[in-house]
């Protein structure tokens, strides 16, 4: 298998950002079906709040995620 060109790995880099994205955009579609159905079973305000809470606390663990295995892989594409 012939070396990747430079041009090559960047269109690579791109498809992995486009990717981490669609994966934010999930995460983020999964938080508001999440909190709709808090919502929906009238809880307590209280408890709602924990539940939304710990739900954000979730979604920015995720992102995070996301966002260093996005950061690895190009580090990975670009190198040589």
């Amino acid at each position: 298998i012939p070396p990747l060109t430079e041009e090559r790995r960047i269109e690579l880099v791109k498809q992995v950002k486009k990717i981490a994205e669609e994966a934010k955009v999930s995460v983020r579609n999964n938080r508001h079906e999440t909190l709709e159905k808090i919502e929906a079973d009238e809880l307590p305000q209280d408890e709602a709040k924990a539940l939304e809470s710990k739900v954000q606390e979730l979604v920015n663990t995720y992102n995070k995620k996301i966002e260093e295995k996005t950061k690895e892989k190009e580090q990975e594409l670009m190198t040589v």
